[in-house]
């Protein structure tokens, strides 16, 4: 499992104070365009399926905007 509780909590923790842009582009013709209701969908499905390998790139794409916010 690539992600536990804590990891969890510290990534709600960010989102909860970061200033979310309406839109995002994550690659090259990868464009989220409501960032806050891709944040809100991805926090839930990491909660309640954790564990469950198939729902860990829902984790790995929430790290992917965090550090491209965190670098901005």
């Amino acid at each position: 499992m690539k992600y536990a509780d804590k990891d969890i909590q510290e990534m709600e923790e960010f989102y909860r104070t970061a200033q979310l842009p309406e839109k995002i582009e994550i690659m090259k013709g990868m464009v989220i365009t409501n960032v806050p209701a891709f944040v809100d969908s991805h926090l839930t499905i990491i909660k309640l399926r954790k564990g469950v390998g198939i729902f860990e790139p829902f984790y790995d794409r929430l790290v992917l905007v965090k550090e491209i916010l965190s670098a901005q």
